[in-house]
């Protein structure tokens, strides 16, 4: 499996740019790049919405792979090898609900969509919080695994906090929960005991 340093480089090579290019438009310096591409560091939460700004790619890809960072499908024989999951939207959990939140509900789906996907348990809400919407946008519909998997670096969950769901990425040493506001720096919320995941956060999509 790529590493986010190799995805980086990958689409890099695609877009026609030197490390020397990329740096400029990141405004970062040409070592910094070298040092993403080799896995020594790896880029903060400005700098990956940045690259993939610049690299014509998605966060959600340098964070997880999936589909080509040029938006072209995955190679033919390991598409046809991947199962098509009709994916559920449901509705978000609302506030309160602390009896229903451990566990969400995919019996009544307002909607579906079809992807080819590689995860246990599908569902999809759509994305409704401006503190993440530089990567989850407004309306778009945010798919999940409802088998999350141990916590990773760099990846978005939901999580059930005092009776609401909220969708945060996370990150550790030290553990802490990260916003993705595009219009203002809110502040990172530090964690005494590590959170229990509902969900993991696969991909968005813009809804028609």
């Amino acid at each position: 499996m790529e590493s986010i340093g190799e995805r980086i480089k990958k689409a890099r090579l695609q877009n026609g740019l030197s490390q020397v290019e990329l740096a400029e438009a990141a405004s970062v310096s040409q070592p910094t790049v070298a040092n993403w591409e080799t896995g020594s560091h790896a880029p903060r939460r400005p700098a990956l919405l940045k690259l993939a700004e610049i690299l014509n790619s998605t966060p959600q890809w340098f964070l997880a792979g999936g589909t080509q960072a040029n938006g072209h499908n995955l190679a033919h024989k390991q598409y046809l090898g991947t199962p098509i999951h009709h994916i559920p939207i449901v509705e978000w959990p609302k506030s309160g609900e602390s009896e229903k939140t451990s566990t969400i509900d995919l019996s009544d789906a307002h909607d579906y969509i079809a992807l080819s996907l590689k995860i246990k348990k599908p569902f999809a809400l759509i994305a409704n919080d401006p503190a993440m919407s530089a990567q989850f946008p407004i309306g778009s519909a945010i798919v999940f695994d409802a088998v999350p998997g141990p916590l990773e670096d760099g990846a978005c969950y939901l999580f059930d906090r005092n009776g609401e769901i909220e969708l945060r990425c996370w990150q550790s040493s030290p553990d802490r929960l990260e916003v993705m506001s595009p219009t203002s720096a809110i502040a990172a919320e530090f964690t005494g005991e590590r959170p229990i995941p509902v969900a993991r956060a696969i991909m968005s999509l813009k809804r028609h």
